[in-house]
């Protein structure tokens, strides 16, 4: 009668009649269960909890993470040292008791401002004032519009030069590598301000801004793995939700620069047959899909990436038979391929020298013969689109004479994307 078990929703939890005890736990920490950027909030409950159903008593957390005791707004009066096999864990000893709570919202800005304070006196003044100008401009726009994910700083100012996307509530940071011409310890001193500075400026746990180090790629490097954590997190655009993946790849599985057309292709997708060539992880296949398409097809070479596609297709409810992924080269496939499609979406990578592939792609050498073949394919009064990141391309319209072509670069670049126009080049190609 002295031991009882009982399973309960920890916000459900109170002190059970009689005089105070000792209330004894082990929660996640990052290590083994939970996601870590999910755990803060969990710790502050636990702090909720014992304050309102708790008074009074003792309590006592085991966590191999210390920063995430600090969530819970209590002050530890006696910490022990232990070790979780290799794993060195702190016991938190808290009595609680008013003369023991901390107001960690207070406490939290007080750390921001400190942070930002002493960055401003390294130097850190210029940055700091253009990521609040771009919030100010930025977060008005993306409220207004609906958008939930964008650009938020590209190399702004040369001496920082890191690229930050916003996800939700994570923080995605690319460092382009440094020109030969930048000492290369001034441009380490430069990155930690900016680690210091992005979570601080924006209210955010360090642990949901990931970090990486980008050079201009060539080929198919932007799509090869980097990690191996298989972490996903789910985002939203307009009606759609994807799953991006922050750590194991150097992009994160979702364009944002091609969210505008992402949502033309919604808005011109129902009742229509819809094609997404070289279609990676099938956001665009999912709008069209959510916009009314009766048939999708994604055409890429990689099975991971159309895993992540089926992912996709299957958070949004589009996993029917009429949405088919195909593993294949696509001028290959369009080699043999005997359809009819009345919206065609064509975003091959700049370069690629895939094994799997009999030779390679240019994407300027290659691009008029690859759409010659995919318009073959294109419906009476159909569209195809087409699409490249590479900033010196050039787009031969002389050799698709026939064709009416229109340049619709602009129209599909976004606000976040304004200072950087070549971010990437878009046409439109119709029959005459």
């Amino acid at each position: 009668e002295q031991l009882r078990i009982r399973c309960q929703d920890l916000t459900q939890a109170n002190a059970p009649a009689g005089p105070p005890g000792l209330l004894l736990t082990n929660p996640p920490y990052g290590e083994r269960l939970g996601e870590h950027d999910d755990l803060a909030t969990l710790y502050a409950t636990l702090g909720e909890r014992l304050k309102t159903g708790f008074r009074d008593w003792h309590a006592a957390v085991l966590t191999g993470n210390p920063d995430l005791g600090k969530r819970m707004g209590l002050r530890a009066h006696k910490t022990n040292v232990f070790h979780n096999g290799p794993l060195e864990c702190r016991l938190l000893q808290f009595q609680v008791a008013p003369e023991f709570f901390v107001d960690r919202a207070a406490a939290d800005r007080r750390s921001r401002d400190q942070v930002l304070e002493r960055a401003r006196a390294a130097g850190a003044d210029a940055f700091i004032n253009r990521l609040r100008k771009n919030l100010r401009h930025l977060e008005r726009w993306a409220q207004r519009e609906g958008v939930h994910c964008y650009r938020l700083y590209d190399a702004d100012l040369p001496e920082y030069a890191v690229a930050v996307d916003r996800y939700e509530q994570w923080l995605h940071v690319q460092e382009y590598a440094p020109p030969a011409s930048i000492d290369p310890e001034r441009a380490h001193i430069r990155l930690e301000q900016v680690r210091t500075v992005l979570p601080a400026l924006l209210e955010l746990p360090a642990e949901q801004v990931f970090l990486k180090v980008r050079q201009r790629q060539k080929g198919a490097d932007q799509y090869q793995k980097h990690d191996s954590q298989g972490r996903f997190h789910e985002v939203r655009e307009g009606a759609a939700r994807f799953l991006v993946n922050f750590t194991d790849y150097l992009d994160t599985g979702l364009f944002l620069d091609h969210r505008t057309t992402r949502r033309l292709i919604a808005e011109q997708a129902a009742g229509r047959r819809f094609l997404n060539l070289f279609g990676y992880t099938g956001t665009a296949t999912v709008q069209a899909a959510l916009g009314g398409a009766i048939q999708t097809t994604t055409v890429d070479l990689s099975a991971t990436y159309l895993d992540w596609a089926a992912r996709n297709l299957a958070l949004n409810a589009c996993d029917g038979p009429q949405h088919t992924l195909v593993r294949a080269d696509c001028r290959q496939w369009l080699a043999q391929a005997r359809g009819r499609y009345d919206l065609i979406f064509i975003d091959p990578p700049t370069f690629s020298n895939s094994k799997r592939l009999p030779d390679t792609f240019d994407v300027q050498r290659d691009h008029v013969a690859l759409l010659r073949q995919a318009l073959t394919l294109l419906a009476p009064g159909g569209q195809l689109l087409f699409s490249t990141n590479h900033r010196k391309f050039r787009f031969d319209g002389a050799a698709l004479a026939g064709w009416r072509i229109e340049d619709w670069s602009r129209r599909t670049l976004s606000t976040d994307f304004a200072r950087d126009p070549k971010i990437h080049q878009c046409w439109c190609i119709q029959t005459a």
